[in-house]
């Protein structure tokens, strides 16, 4: 059965196997399948990786974003609303770790959410249809279902699609592409 608790479980063993190498390379062959996007002149939200998680390096995605002539922003999360604020991200010295170990801007200038062209999505697993399961508390379903409806929503995923999670629903919102080290997945 391929439920989201089963799946966040068996994915979150998964990437705890992952030493840093590993997570290294996944996270290099991950920016190379960026390369087909245009960032020029774009709006592009960006998660921060938790460590503590093996999330994948997303600082050289952003490197290569501001490169290609984009402007990139990054969330901060409100834990009693359960909902993020964009800021525009400035540089390394803007961020800091939360008292949850979530790396975030701890100043800038905000980021309208409806303006943003791209979002890079963390994610545990997708599946073929481009459902996704992440950590579980919805701040990326609030955030991805408010978007406008041009913006491109991307998962970043160490590992390559589930057949199918069993139990999505209404409230999911899914993926137009997700980016594996192997491959760049269309949805839509």
């Amino acid at each position: 059965m391929n439920n989201k608790v089963y799946l966040r479980d068996l994915y979150k063993k998964k990437r705890n196997l992952l030493d840093s190498d590993m997570l290294a390379q996944i996270s290099n062959n991950c920016v190379e399948q960026i390369n087909p996007f245009d960032f020029n002149n774009k709006i592009v939200s960006v998660f921060l990786p938790i460590q503590k998680f093996n999330e994948i390096d997303t600082s050289f995605i952003i490197q290569k974003i501001i490169k290609n002539g984009g402007t990139v922003c990054v969330s901060r999360s409100d834990f009693q609303e359960k909902k993020m604020e964009f800021f525009i991200y400035e540089g390394p010295a803007q961020i800091k770790e939360n008292k949850f170990g979530i790396p975030e801007p701890s100043y800038g200038n905000s980021c309208d959410i409806l303006k943003i062209d791209y979002v890079f999505v963390p994610l545990l697993c997708f599946d073929e249809a481009g459902n996704r399961v992440g950590y579980g508390q919805g701040f990326y379903d609030k955030f991805l279902s408010s978007c406008s409806d041009n913006c491109s929503k991307i998962g970043l995923s160490h590992f390559e699609p589930v057949m199918k999670i069993d139990d999505c629903n209404d409230m999911d919102v899914k993926l137009d592409f997700c980016i594996t080290p192997n491959k760049t997945y269309a949805f839509r």
